[in-house]
Order: C-alpha cells, then sequence, then structure tokens
C-alpha cells in the first residue's frame, strides 16, 4: 500500500512539473513571448512525448518565434547591421527550416557578408 501511495505521489508530482511547463509555454505564448514559449513546450514535451497539446504549441510558437526573428533580422538589414541580421535569419531558420523567404535572406545576407570581408582584406571588391 505504501509503495502505491508513493507511485501516485511521483505520478501526480510528474503531471504538475508537465502541467507546469504546459501552462508556462501558454502564459508566454499570451505574452508573445515565443522563445520563451517554445522553451516551455519543449520541457513539457521531454516530460510528456506524448502530450498533443504541447505539441501543437510548440509547432504554433516556432512558427511565431521564427517569424519575429526573421522580421527582426530583416529590420536589421535594412539599417546595415548584417551581424545582427545573419544571427536573426539563422536562429529563424532553425525554428522553421522550411520557410523560403528565410532561406533566401539568409544567404543574401550571408553574401554581403563575404564581400564586406572580400572588400576588407583587398581593400578593393573582388567580381
Amino acid at each position: 500500500m505504501r509503495g502505491a501511495a508513493g507511485l501516485l505521489a511521483c505520478l501526480a508530482a510528474a503531471a504538475c512539473v508537465s502541467s507546469a511547463a504546459l501552462r508556462h509555454g501558454s502564459d508566454a505564448e499570451r505574452r508573445q513571448d515565443y522563445d520563451r514559449a517554445v522553451i516551455e513546450y519543449t520541457k513539457a514535451i521531454r516530460q510528456h512525448p506524448d502530450d498533443a497539446n504541447a505539441r501543437l504549441g510548440l509547432d504554433r510558437a516556432r512558427l511565431r518565434a521564427s517569424q519575429d526573428h526573421f522580421l527582426r533580422g530583416r529590420r536589421f538589414a535594412a539599417t546595415g547591421k548584417l551581424d545582427q541580421a545573419l544571427v536573426e535569419y539563422e536562429v529563424a531558420s532553425e525554428l522553421n527550416p522550411s520557410n523560403g523567404d528565410i532561406d533566401e535572406d539568409l544567404r543574401a545576407t550571408r553574401n554581403k557578408l563575404r564581400a564586406k570581408v572580400a572588400v576588407a582584406r583587398e581593400g578593393k571588391t573582388e567580381l
């Protein structure tokens, strides 16, 4: 009897941790803190891999976080901050690898940075 009570207590504690991570993910989404939501939903899935709500939340948060990073990258690129744009595009691509627009801007930014390095090394543009 004592063992069963202990097992139930462990299961209840695990469920609370999972539901806490799920709740934190949902709260982060409501605050539009999509990076935090990705972290929290990932925690929930690690604890309960079959939790459909956590999986849906993670998918949704990844897409929104990806879009945030992509737009931030575009703002940096528009102001000539290519190093910062590159970081944002890389994060966006990692979160949503199937987005062709992200890949296109990521490639273009890498090419611009390579050209910038080539100019710095040679003192002139390599064509």
